[in-house]
């Protein structure tokens, strides 16, 4: 089962991410790909990890880079964030063709499969030319996601609204 679940910053698609999850009885793998590099980085990392605290998850706070991961040995995997790992490869020394395999690894290799990913492409902000680049790699994965997904799911004030599979 794949799931790719989308929302807005604060949407609350990390909370109902998590929850997908805990319904799986087996081992359950966490992938956590934020840098660790600023004090507004380093406060999310703390909300995450309280908000995992006590669900059973096994935490690998990994930025890029998973096939050295067993991904056999879990009954279901989540990833937070496709944002976040998207820009570890293109800003943090990979590349797109390191982001796509470390994404079909993923998608080959879990057994069970949840992607998180932010809808940031409906701002109505200007953006540089760079960050446009950014969100255009970020969306086209997406939509690659979406299409072998069994459930694509966006979450809106902690309302999730199932636009591919059902509940």
């Amino acid at each position: 089962m794949i799931y790719l679940i989308s929302g807005g910053s604060g949407s609350g698609k990390s909370k109902f991410a998590e929850d997908e999850a805990l319904k799986y009885n087996g081992r359950k793998l966490y992938i956590a790909t934020m840098e660790n590099k600023s004090s507004s980085a380093k406060e999310r990392i703390l909300k995450h990890r309280n908000m995992r605290q006590g669900k059973g998850f096994e935490t690998l706070e990994k930025e890029k880079y998973f096939k050295d991961i067993n991904l056999s040995a879990y009954e279901i995997v989540l990833l937070e964030c496709l944002p976040n790992l998207t820009a570890n490869h293109i800003y943090g020394g990979g590349n797109i063709n390191m982001l796509y395999d470390d994404v079909e690894y993923l998608l080959q290799k879990a057994e069970n499969l949840i992607i998180v990913t932010n809808d940031i492409s409906s701002c109505a902000l200007h953006y540089d030319e760079e960050v446009y680049k950014y969100i255009k790699i970020l969306n086209q994965l997406a939509c690659s996601i979406a299409e072998r997904a069994d459930k694509v799911i966006e979450v809106t004030a902690g309302i999730p609204i199932y636009h591919k599979g059902v509940k």
